[in-house]
């Protein structure tokens, strides 16, 4: 019932999807510039963190865009009419 009759949860996890994998991009390029800039082996669990937070959130944000899509076609669907006319004027 709260995600009938609209397309909004689907937009947040659209964005929530985006999120997480930018987060996970950022979290990727500091092992990486760590390890380059000092030198210092960071340890494995940051790095294969890391590469999981990125593939979540962009299979959320995939999930997320195929919904979106599936809702307005959905929309579509629904025999409505494209625009409603409020009053008819006389010429």
């Amino acid at each position: 019932m709260l995600t009938g009759f609209s397309t909004i949860p689907l937009q947040l996890s659209t964005y929530i999807g985006l999120t997480v994998a930018l987060s996970g991009i950022v979290l990727l390029g500091s092992v990486i510039g760590r390890y380059l800039l000092h030198g210092v082996a960071v340890q494995g669990f940051v790095f294969l963190a890391s590469i999981i937070i990125i593939f979540s959130g962009t299979q959320l944000f995939t999930l997320g865009v195929i919904g979106e899509y599936l809702a307005r076609m959905y929309i579509r669907l629904l025999d409505r009419p494209a625009y409603v006319v409020r009053e008819e004027l006389d010429h």
